[in-house]
């Protein structure tokens, strides 16, 4: 007998199936006659691959100190800079892709750095930010501004624009926001077909000159014109001035290169808005060799970035007003180190505060040279770094300090106090000051032992790595390093095993911990837990047979090279 509810609960089952049955009809069809799919350059990127489903990202965070580190405290490739302004000083934030960032290059040789060098040595006051990552299109400067720039109250705003942000702005905006629906668009044809994807895609830079009344490339440059309203709605609100700025591919310096139409279009746009734009092409093709500018397709090499510099800090800043005041004599040659120590000690009439520290940081070369005249000059710039009332000048003197190379034992006290200091600036560059300075500083040790323990964030890291270069064996130190091994960020775990390694037999007591870390999720952290095995010596004796196993096991090839070394060296073995 059949059971009253078999029969709702059969037709269920049966209209399941068939809705399956005819959507998996539906969906082989479609991707049999589905377009095939638009053949995309290498240099347009689709931001929800290579962004980690994201529509924004940086790089990982610097700790701020030294100045030498890779990324700032924002995750950009450029200088950390404090937060507080000053009077006089202009800040200008360039906002831009890999063009701006530099591709190829050192930081130092991308135009926003030798623009703001080009700045000072011409006698003005200016910082210029270089806020640009690779793959960053228009949607995602605006999103830095936002997040990153506005914090730093810039006084001018150059978006600095690239062919291929208008076909990224198309391919990525144009698709579903991440979700359900972008999930089936990416992996159902009978979705792509119905959203007409194929009509929407654009393969590369060209198109927007050889297809330029199409739909696609007309529902581009209106995403383009949207957010760059988007971004000067936002300066100006700042009490900011805007400009925008529009670089070439390399196609367009070579014979036959067809009509400068793009630039044409924002150009006209931007007069429509009344923004200041500035076309770099015109002025490239004035020089005798343009193609010889470009590194790759789109990307300038070292002498491309130096016309650029030139060109854009005459353009777009001094000939648009930027700079209303007269210049101050920052001397471009050699100043001596009593001649800076003086202008530290007594600012000339009207001069800023900062630039003898400017100064130093520039003939800091010249300087090295003459240690025992130069060491009245290093005390007073550290005096400055951690006691002046200023927290603008506490970070140039900072920063100028590590130029100047590394103090000796007297400079150890005021040290301390920056260890001890409110200023979470004043404690990295103590911290990492005194670890470099190594034996030496041992005084310090009670200061950065209290320091680890009441910081829970990078200063943590930074005091027990200056304990470990230092050479202090405090019973307190192995317990604040194995709660480091666990942290759930991979950088403070892998600075707490180097530390450990560092201390050498003075950290026996860390072996369990240490063992225990050899199973760590980043082959980065197990990398340094078997290097700091190496340095313990005979302590590390009771670890062999778990190494042995990492030898035998772990799936990275450097880890096992790494355990081959260690055991080597260990004795007994």
């Amino acid at each position: 007998m059949t059971s009253p509810t078999s029969t709702p609960l059969r037709n269920f089952a049966l209209a399941l199936a068939s809705t399956l049955v005819f959507a998996g009809l539906i969906e082989g069809t479609a991707r049999v006659f589905e377009p095939p799919p638009v053949q995309r350059q290498e240099y347009l990127w689709d931001w929800t691959e290579r962004f980690k489903d994201s529509e924004f990202y940086t790089l990982e965070k610097g700790e701020g100190y030294p100045p030498s580190e890779e990324n700032n405290v924002d995750g950009l490739r450029d200088a950390s800079r404090p937060v507080e302004t000053t009077d006089g000083l202009r800040r200008v934030v360039i906002l831009g892709d890999s063009v701006v960032f530099g591709h190829g290059l050192e930081s130092s040789e991308a135009f926003p750095a030798l623009m703001e060098r080009k700045s000072r040595e011409m006698g003005y006051f200016a910082d210029v930010f270089n806020v640009a990552l690779p793959g960053w299109s228009t949607h995602q400067e605006r999103l830095a501004y936002e997040r990153i720039a506005r914090k730093y109250k810039p006084s001018i705003v150059i978006l600095a624009v690239c062919l291929n942000d208008f076909a990224e702005l198309q391919i990525n905006l144009s698709k579903p926001p991440p979700g359900a629906l972008l999930t089936l668009f990416k992996h159902s044809a009978t979705v792509r077909m119905a959203m007409g994807a194929s009509r929407r895609e654009i393969g590369a830079v060209e198109d927007l000159f050889t297809d330029a009344d199409s739909k696609r490339v007309a529902n581009a440059f209106r995403l383009f014109f949207d957010e760059v309203r988007a971004i000067r709605d936002e300066v100006t609100k700042d009490g900011a001035s805007f400009r925008l700025v529009i670089f070439p591919f390399r196609f367009q310096t070579e014979a036959g290169a067809p009509p400068p139409s793009v630039q044409a279009r924002v150009a006209e746009f931007a007069k429509s808005e009344g923004i200041p734009f500035f076309d770099f092409l015109p002025d490239l093709m004035k020089k005798p060799a343009p193609t010889s500018l470009f590194l790759d397709y789109d990307h300038f090499n070292q002498a491309g970035h130096r016309v650029i510099a030139d060109w854009l800090y005459l353009d777009a800043i001094t000939k648009t007003g930027h700079i209303d005041d007269p210049p101050m004599a920052w001397t471009s040659g050699f100043e001596s180190s009593p001649g800076l120590l003086a202008r530290l000690e007594q600012p000339a009439a009207g001069e800023q505060r900062e630039r003898p520290l400017w100064l130093a940081r520039e003939h800091a070369s010249q300087l090295s040279s003459t240690s025992s005249v130069n060491e009245p000059l290093r005390r007073a710039v550290i005096a400055m770094a951690v006691d002046d009332k200023d927290p603008r000048i506490r970070f140039e003197a900072a920063r100028t300090a590590f130029y100047l190379g590394l103090p000796d034992e007297s400079e150890v006290p005021a040290l301390i106090r920056g260890v001890q200091h409110a200023d979470p600036r004043v404690r990295a560059f103590a911290t990492w000051t005194l670890g470099e300075m190594g034996p030496i500083a041992k005084d310090a040790i009670p200061a950065l032992v209290a320091l680890a323990k009441q910081d829970g964030g990078a200063g943590k890291t930074g005091a027990l790595t200056a304990i470990g270069k230092i050479g202090g064996d405090s019973p307190e130190t192995i317990p604040l390093l194995l709660q480091e091994l666990k942290h759930p960020k991979e950088n403070r775990r892998y600075r707490a095993a180097r530390t450990i390694g560092k201390m050498g037999p003075a950290a026996a007591a860390a072996v369990p911990g240490l063992t225990e870390a050899l199973n760590d999720s980043s082959p980065l952290v197990r990398l340094h837990v078997v290097r700091a095995f190496g340095n313990l010596g005979e302590a590390a004796k009771p670890a062999i047979p778990a190494l042995i196993q990492v030898l035998n096991n772990d799936p990275d090839p450097e880890v096992r090279k790494e355990v081959a070394a260690t055991l080597s060296k260990l004795p007994g073995r």
